[in-house]
């Protein structure tokens, strides 16, 4: 109600939708955008399997369903309704290089939810180990339970939101390993650190060199220790890509991008 309370006294021309639990709205909110003639979006940046049932069940609702992966796209698309992709954004006022100085070391910032919990939180898990393995005085890992999975002089502990901008800024390499591996899908912890300016090695995904041409795609475990090793070798280097990175990031990857995209769905 105070959705559609909002709506009716803003008069929008899109409403774009990010509602990622169940029960949260119903399809009175959507029907109601389409009377006053809004065209409507729902979109997701997470990725569940299965599906949640509510993406499907509001789909016929709103004009777009949307994801950062195409594997839901086209799942939404089988059945029947329009969807379409879309990449997560980042606020570029939060996640800069300013104030960025002496870079060193490389960071993951991630949680350890144990070894099943999703499709590749195993092989996270074996990742943030093989790292701490062949960097134990340059690789940090900050999110939760890795005290015991790494030695301790390797665990950066919890790191609250505000804080995580800094420590990308100090570190010059950033790795990205996600709990899934679908076409087009990648964390915003990518953009996050790639708009502080690190060197970033990102487990590879469908569509990283269009959107990320100067990140190093890592195919597997050993391949992300390799390129690690090569960017510690050469830090100018690895600076250097560091700032193409914030570059093209700042060029194409805000919401300000997104917003022009979904602009473009209007029919």
């Amino acid at each position: 109600r105070a959705c559609i309370k909002a709506a009716e006294e803003f008069k929008p021309d899109l409403c774009f939708a990010q509602f990622q639990t169940h029960g949260v709205i119903s399809a009175a909110f959507p029907r109601a955008l389409r009377k006053m003639g809004c065209f409507s979006i729902q979109w997701s940046g997470d990725v569940r399997h299965p599906l949640p049932d509510h993406y499907m069940d509001l789909a016929r609702y709103f004009d777009v369903t949307s994801f950062t992966n195409c594997t839901d796209v086209d799942l939404v698309r089988a059945a029947g309704y329009r969807s379409e992709f879309l990449q997560i954004g980042v606020d570029t006022d939060v996640f800069n290089t300013n104030g960025a100085d002496q870079r060193s070391g490389v960071v993951f910032l991630g949680n350890n939810y144990g070894s099943y919990r999703f499709a590749e939180s195993a092989s996270r898990r074996a990742m943030v180990q093989a790292m701490a393995e062949a960097f134990p005085d340059d690789f940090k890992v900050y999110g939760t339970a890795w005290e015991g999975i790494v030695p301790a002089k390797n665990c950066g502990g919890y790191l609250h939101e505000p804080d995580s901008p800094d420590v990308l800024r100090r570190a010059l390499i950033a790795v990205g390993w996600d709990h899934f591996f679908r076409p087009g899908f990648a964390s915003d912890r990518l953009l996050r650190a790639t708009a502080c300016g690190c060197s970033v090695v990102n487990q590879y995904y469908e569509g990283i060199e269009e959107e990320h041409p100067t990140v190093y795609a890592a195919n597997d475990i050993p391949d992300v220790v390799d390129k690690v090793r090569y960017l510690l070798s050469d830090p100018v280097h690895a600076a250097c890509k560091g700032e193409l990175n914030a570059a093209n990031t700042l060029a194409n990857h805000r919401w300000n991008n997104r917003v022009k995209q979904m602009m473009q769905w209007i029919t």
